[in-house]
């Protein structure tokens, strides 16, 4: 792996990931956790292929994505992604599940799942497979959520409602502020990128470039933001840039 930015003349080694992204510096704002969104896309800004986003990865792609699930307190994911992405309880490597137990931390994040609907399937592996050492998954829902799926969730997961017919995020994000998450990650999908961004609750975007063309991007909520524009256009800085086999993997801070 490569350091395109900041000066790669300034720098002595090879860049480690790990080291990279756990070091960097996040101060959270006052009432919430500081927010990062991770995500992969092709050059064309196609976040999936036929539905997934494995197929834009690869192995520098992969270990940063571990990287980036060590930096968090909690995992932030909307229920159309994990029943796309088929979402089990988050592990990390060796060396981040060190370094986190170091620091006096879990082991691994906790997952936040967000569903108004809560369609979920509480014998889906996010559920029936979790190890015994992990804490359920938070599920943040709204009041009106339908009375049988509750029932048959709260047995396994940790139901939070924020909100009456809709997730309110800066309220959700607030209740995780207050049990201790600093750092959040959402991975997606495009609908919770796009809240959380026209809220104004994202502060760091890390975006993987894969060296892809796919096609067909737009319309079908396989971009990185799905819905109606931004409120305004939000300013990102572009803080470093790594490099391996084609892959950029960028991160910006939101100025």
């Amino acid at each position: 792996m490569d350091r395109l930015l900041p000066d790669p003349n300034l720098a002595d080694d090879a860049p480690d990931p790990v080291a990279d992204y756990l070091d960097d510096a996040r101060t959270a704002p006052p009432g919430r956790p500081w927010v990062v969104m991770g995500m992969v896309a092709s050059v064309d800004g196609a976040t999936a292929v036929n539905g997934r986003s494995g197929g834009l990865g690869g192995p520098g792609d992969r270990r940063v994505f571990r990287a980036l699930r060590g930096v968090a307190d909690m995992i932030l994911v909307g229920a159309g992604t994990v029943r796309a992405e088929g979402y089990r309880s988050p592990r990390t490597s060796d060396d981040v599940v060190a370094r986190r137990l170091a620091a006096g931390r879990a082991p691994c994040p906790r997952l936040v799942v967000v569903s108004g609907s809560l369609d979920l399937d509480p014998e889906a592996p996010l559920f029936a497979d979790r190890p015994d050492e992990d804490p359920p998954p938070v599920v943040a829902t709204v009041a009106s959520a339908p009375p049988d799926r509750r029932a048959a969730l709260e047995p396994v997961a940790e139901l939070v409602a924020c909100g009456p017919n809709r997730v309110d995020l800066t309220g959700l994000l607030a209740v995780l502020d207050d049990v201790g998450a600093s750092v959040v990650l959402c991975e997606g999908g495009p609908d919770l990128n796009h809240q959380l961004l026209a809220a104004g609750l994202v502060d760091e975007v890390c975006l993987t470039i894969s060296p892809r063309l796919v096609g067909g991007v737009g319309g079908d909520g396989r971009s990185l933001l799905a819905g109606a524009s931004l409120p305004m256009p939000t300013r990102l800085r572009l803080d470093r840039v790594l490099a391996e086999d084609g892959f950029l993997f960028c991160r910006y801070l939101v100025s």
